[in-house]
């Protein structure tokens, strides 16, 4: 098989994408995972704020497990989570195609609805209420740039 074609086809993109975000995901679950173990715990703090640039990761806001946090907030592990998931089902063979920022703009409105209610003192903060818009928002947002970004880079290739 032609490295060139091999680089050039959807499903070596899509694989590539997807270890791409596993690894995103892996790193701000790694906390939990593997914090006891002391060879890896030294990494924490670079890891930490490599996270805080994209996260607040206020304590409150985060899930913890056995003690350990993961280093992004609930609504972040939605959104990382959501790409997560659908990265995977693009893998098998599903096609995505979303022509209109609309769906994109439509998917963040939950989110932002959430935040303006938490932060209106409507109600209070849920982490799984966080999770749940984050999930939908980010599974809209791969699904919108994946098709967006195969659009550019094969469907033009191909004449199409």
């Amino acid at each position: 098989m032609n490295i060139s074609y091999l680089l050039k086809s959807r499903k070596f993109f899509r694989i590539f994408f997807f270890i791409l975000i596993f690894i995103w995901c892996f790193g701000f679950i790694s906390p939990v995972l593997f914090g006891s173990i002391r060879v890896l715990s030294l990494t924490y703090p670079f890891t930490k704020k490599i996270y805080s640039l994209v996260c607040h990761q206020i304590p409150a806001k985060t899930f913890f497990i056995n003690g350990d946090s993961f280093l992004v907030c609930a609504r972040c592990t939605g959104i990382y989570s959501g790409a997560l998931i659908f990265s995977a089902m693009s893998l098998l063979g599903l096609s995505f195609n979303i022509k209109s920022s609309n769906i994109l703009l439509i998917s963040l409105l939950p989110l932002s609805l959430d935040v303006l209610m938490t932060t209106a003192g409507a109600y209070s903060y849920s982490k799984f209420i966080a999770m749940i818009t984050g999930l939908f928002f980010g599974s809209v947002s791969f699904i919108y740039i994946l098709s967006a970004v195969e659009k550019n880079l094969f469907d033009e290739e191909n004449g199409q």
